[in-house]
């Protein structure tokens, strides 16, 4: 008789414990964007996560998933293509998904700079135009560094470090990449007097 209470006593535990083995649900995530070049660290929130989940970007493997919670796992973006993305996480109870929850950021891209020529003493104030400008960009004149201002996604102010007479290469980097303009700058030469 106690052996057949006992064994009533454990399914009926066992069941509503078998019972409560739900899919994961994926409600919200931090930060919402990141790098295209992958390696951004994202917190995702939800209910019903477990140690074996899996994330996905668009299909893509997270190249790392941590078990915080039931309700968090911290993990590491792929490389991705500018854009939205749907996120996914899955495990043997199911999975959930977060449509376009997660934007790649385009990387930076340098249309045009004016003026397009200046001293070699450097000094010189110019205005790069283009896309994807963040205000922790970097800006760089045949590998000098210039002092930069941030105005908007579309614009950048900087000035120019010295360098020899000519043409240059100017190239605009951030997190997300970096975008170069070919001779895109020339150092007028000095006046010589013969």
């Amino acid at each position: 008789m106690n052996r057949a209470v006992s064994l009533l006593a454990f399914f009926v535990m066992a069941i509503p414990a078998m019972a409560m083995a739900q899919p994961p649900s994926l409600t919200s995530l931090t930060p919402t964007n990141g790098s295209p070049l992958g390696g951004t660290t994202v917190v995702l929130t939800g209910t019903d996560f477990t140690a074996s989940d899996a994330v996905t970007f668009d299909a893509i493997a997270a190249t790392s998933v941590t078990f915080d919670s039931a309700t968090q796992l911290t993990v590491t973006t792929p490389a991705h293509a500018a854009g939205a993305v749907d996120v996914v996480v899955s495990n043997g109870n199911g999975s959930s998904t977060l449509v376009g929850g997660f934007t790649y950021d385009a990387p930076p891209v340098l249309t045009s700079l004016a003026p397009t020529n200046g001293t070699p003493l450097g000094g010189t104030s110019v205005v790069l135009t283009g896309t994807g400008f963040t205000a922790g960009d970097a800006v760089t004149f045949d590998g000098l560094a210039a002092t930069v201002t941030f105005d908007s996604a579309t614009q950048l102010t900087v000035t120019t470090p010295a360098h020899a007479a000519g043409a240059v290469d100017v190239i605009v980097s951030n997190g997300n990449g970096s975008s170069t303009l070919v001779g895109g700058f020339t150092y007028d030469a000095p006046p010589v007097l013969s």
